[in-house]
Order: C-alpha cells, then sequence, then structure tokens
C-alpha cells in the first residue's frame, strides 16, 4: 500500500505486507490539511473516522451497496431515490454512515457528491457488468446497472470551500497513485518475483522499492528508463555492486 503526493507525483508512504494484509487507510499516517483520496475498497466506516482525527480530510469513491447510508437523523436513506431526483449533471446530498458497531464514535455525517456520467460512460460500464455477469452464469444486479450511471463520491471537505466540481476535480488526481504502481511494477521489475521463500522475497522488494524512490527523489519523478543496474542480467548487477 502506498500514499502518493500528487504535486510531485513520488511516493511518500509505503508499507509492504503478504497476502493477509488487506488494505485500509489506517495504514498510512496523516498530517493536517492532507485530503486522502481512495477508491470503493476502502468505503469502510471504521478506516474513515481516523482520518478525520488526525485533522485531513478525504474523499472516497463508493458504490451502492459499500456502505450503508442512512438520513442525518438516523433514518433510512434510499439512495436510488436521491439519484433520480437530481436534477443535474452534478449534485450532493448530506448522509450519515452506518458504523453497525457497539461503542463507535459519533455518527459520521459527510457530504455524497453525486455526478451523472456522460450516456457512453455509463453504456461502457453497463455492458462491463453484463459481461462480467455472463462469465459468472448470472444476471446482474438492476441497481449495479443503474449505479453505473453514476460517480459516487463521499467527503468530508466543507461545503464552504468544496463544491461538487472541485470535489470531482481532486479526484481525478487518484489516478497518480495508479501510475505509481505501473511505474514500479515496470521500471523497478516489481512484476515479477524471484524469490520464493518470505524473508528473501522480503529483502528482494525492499531492495527495488528503496532504489525506486531514491529515484524519484533524485530526479523529481520516475526514471524514463529503469536504473542501469535492474536491466543488468543479475551475475553483471552483482559484480556492479548490487544484488
Amino acid at each position: 500500500m502506498s500514499a502518493t503526493t500528487w504535486q510531485q507525483a513520488q511516493v511518500d508512504q509505503l508499507e509492504l505486507t503478504d497476502i493477509h494484509g488487506g488494505e485500509n487507510l489506517q495504514r498510512l499516517t496523516y498530517a493536517p490539511g492532507d485530503i486522502v483520496l481512495a477508491d470503493r475498497y476502502y468505503a469502510r466506516p471504521r478506516d474513515l473516522p481516523p482520518v478525520i482525527d488526525a485533522s485531513a480530510d478525504f474523499i472516497v469513491r463508493t458504490g451502492w451497496n459499500s456502505l450503508r447510508l442512512l438520513q442525518t437523523n438516523g433514518e433510512p436513506f434510499d439512495l436510488f431515490a436521491a439519484l433520480a431526483a437530481q436534477q443535474e449533471q452534478e449534485g450532493e446530498v448530506q448522509v450519515r454512515v452506518h458504523e453497525g458497531m457497539t461503542g463507535t464514535p459519533p455518527p459520521l455525517v459527510l457530504r455524497l457528491i453525486v455526478r451523472r456520467k456522460d450516456p457512453q460512460q455509463a453504456q461502457a460500464e453497463q455492458e462491463r457488468l453484463l459481461k462480467d455477469a455472463r462469465k459468472r452464469g448470472k444476471k446482474p444486479d438492476p441497481r449495479s446497472l443503474e449505479a453505473a450511471k453514476y460517480i459516487l463520491l463521499l467527503t468530508s471537505l466543507p461545503t464552504a470551500t468544496f463544491a461538487p466540481a472541485d470535489i470531482l476535480t481532486l479526484y481525478r488526481f487518484r489516478w497518480q497513485i495508479e501510475l505509481a504502481f505501473k511505474r514500479f511494477k515496470s521500471l523497478a521489475g516489481l512484476d515479477s518475483l524471484p524469490a520464493k521463500k518470505p524473508e528473501l522475497a522480503r529483502a528482494w522488494l525492499y531492495a527495488r522499492l528503496i532504489v525506486a524512490i531514491i529515484a524519484e527523489q533524485i530526479a523529481g519523478q520516475v526514471p524514463d528508463s529503469p536504473p542501469l543496474w535492474m536491466r543488468l542480467p543479475h551475475g553483471l548487477a552483482h559484480r556492479a555492486g548490487v544484488s
């Protein structure tokens, strides 16, 4: 898991886990004023409050069934009724995240930002859902097909200073994280793992990651081609002082 500082497009936090280490927002540390961007996998009730507790904010994508949302007074919230009632392409509504646990902190009231996708975008997503359902021999949930017409974002950023259009613009920077993963996999050779034993695999990965991060910091971004030692056969790389 990693965090990317989007101004420099560089990784500034990274944690290496095994297959049992699930991704969540509590793995990272935050500074006051940070804006955390995360996809729908991170939309979990217990993971959002720590970001706010650190005086940071978040923009997290969500799906129609990612979280149980309530009205701010605790009454049930009808997402699809809210979507159907939206007149503009972009809008928002205040919601409360249902914690589903005992002994939890005060209710988390957030802004749900809704953007209606362009018809071509919505159709492409619906076709993807239909294709995936056919592969699994199932019928797609009609609610998934309807939700595919929208982008749904949950945010703690204040309404007074961040309009819905601003939230949507900021969320687009999340692709910097995806690009960072692609760079590391290709330029640092992380698309394959030669070591099988956990301790050797960990050492091999850390060595590659350290070099890639140093290269980013020196160059201001990841170089267009990997460092020479990463392209050398293993024997030559070992004689060059790196193994």
